[in-house]
């Protein structure tokens, strides 16, 4: 569901001595909400596989708080269940939302509640485009699945972050400063190229290769607003840990180069989040045995 226009982020703990049965008929009881309005996501951290009695995918480890230069951090808020959904629908969404949390709420503790709309072209609130880069085609699912035949096959890793931005800031930086930051025109999302392209731009910072292979991951993100904050919920998809690893800390300014993305001078992570979205087939196994 390409340009789905409101999301919902859940993020829960598993509550202390929840009764297993109970919590698998209530998850599934959410999950068969899926329909031709709506799509529903679910994931797991390895304390959320191990709750329902299966293994965690080989890889998989919780996010830990990670420290950059210049006093930059990314913070964890690690939880156990992680649940996406998203709609054409505001209505089918509010009905969802409320849905979920009334059939979760004895199992799970709700950690993360938020809120999430398509902004104009599925820009970021700073105006540029989101995930221009992303895989296209058949080359985005060799990108975001494990591969089948492999253990897990067809699920993927997820990354959320919550980022919240200062858009005074960032808007107070002319047009042509702005593009220096994300390494991208603001109208028509085109790359930068050669020496217009700064180190320290947002693209410089996660186009990564390692040992020649791109760490290339699909972002599905949405910006949210409210009274109090402003940004973009950051959620992404790969085959495995390793590509948001190398991303994050070449934002920080851990790579070799030590350059910090600048995009961190008006956006600050507050939470963050790694989990395993497993397939169909695997999800519905885990919640009916």
């Amino acid at each position: 569901m390409e340009g789905s226009t409101s999301a919902i982020f859940l993020e829960y703990k598993v509550k202390n001595d929840v009764n297993v049965i109970g919590l698998k008929k209530a998850l599934l009881k959410v999950y068969e909400k899926n329909s031709d309005q709506i799509l529903i996501l679910m994931s797991f951290s390895k304390k959320g596989f191990a709750v329902l009695g299966a293994n965690a995918p080989e890889g998989l480890q919780d996010f830990k708080t990670l420290n950059g230069i210049n006093n930059l951090s990314m913070p964890t808020s690690q939880s156990d269940i992680f649940i996406w959904a998203h709609s054409f629908s505001k209505s089918v969404m509010f009905d969802f939302q409320e849905s979920a949390k009334e059939i979760l709420n004895e199992f799970l503790t709700l950690d993360l509640e938020q809120e999430g709309f398509r902004y104009h072209d599925s820009r970021d609130l700073t105006g540029f485009v989101d995930g221009s880069a992303n895989p296209k085609g058949d080359k985005r699912m060799e990108e975001v699945l494990v591969p089948i035949g492999e253990n897990n096959g067809n699920g993927s890793f997820v990354i959320t972050q919550k980022w919240v931005h200062d858009l005074a800031s960032f808007h107070s930086h002319k047009v042509e400063e702005q593009e220096k930051i994300i390494g991208r025109t603001k109208v028509d999302s085109i790359e930068l190229e050669g020496d217009a392209m700064p180190k320290d731009s947002h693209v410089s910072s996660v186009d990564l290769k390692v040992d020649g292979e791109a760490m290339k991951i699909y972002r599905r993100s949405f910006p949210f607003a409210n009274a109090e904050e402003k940004g973009l919920f950051f959620l992404g998809f790969a085959k495995n840990l390793q590509r948001f690893d190398v991303q994050l800390e070449s934002m920080l300014g851990l790579s070799d180069d030590g350059i910090s993305d600048r995009i961190m001078d008006f956006s600050i992570p507050k939470t963050g989040g790694y989990y395993f979205a497993p397939s169909v087939k695997e999800l519905l196994k885990h919640l009916t045995n």
